[in-house]
């Protein structure tokens, strides 16, 4: 008996790999810096910042009839280390699963589609309200992303 063997094979391009890991890797850095430089090394607040933070730290709200309540302050926090937290995973899972099962970044494949999305929400996101770092590095992630979709390995019969 034979085994069954895949009816297409993947046409690789040879670098469609390390800028798929680079532009994973970018949103890692954006969702990395955001965590340290904010909630880990951020140093003292400005005396408009302290303002800002004990009054949304006096405001309380629930997010359904009912819940917890919160505080903005609190709300705020966690909705900014939940998402510096996602961008860092989001990057690091886009890393692992090409290493694992590298026939994901063939040419138009709905791997590079979802990334190509993440990232390109995230530079729309970053150009409204982020630094330059941000929008630079999402930017390229954005481009990374697109390329391999466009142009990077293909599904040959």
């Amino acid at each position: 008996m034979t085994a069954m063997t895949p009816s297409s094979t993947i046409r690789s391009a040879r670098w469609a790999t390390p800028v798929h890991l680079t532009g994973s890797a970018l949103l890692g850095f954006i969702g990395l810096a955001h965590l340290l430089g904010l909630h880990v090394f951020n140093g003292n607040d400005s005396p408009a910042e302290e303002v800002v933070n004990e009054l949304s730290a006096q405001v309380s709200t629930s997010m359904f009839d009912g819940s917890r309540q919160v505080t903005v302050f609190g709300l705020n926090t966690g909705y900014s280390v939940g998402m510096g937290l996602l961008a860092l995973l989001f990057g690091l899972l886009a890393i692992v699963a090409v290493r694992a099962a590298p026939q994901l970044i063939a040419r138009w494949s709905l791997f590079n589609a979802i990334c190509l999305a993440a990232a390109g929400g995230m530079f729309w996101i970053a150009c409204l309200y982020f630094p330059e770092l941000a929008i630079v590095a999402s930017g390229l992630a954005t481009l990374c992303f697109a390329a391999v979709l466009v142009a990077g390995n293909r599904r040959t019969a």
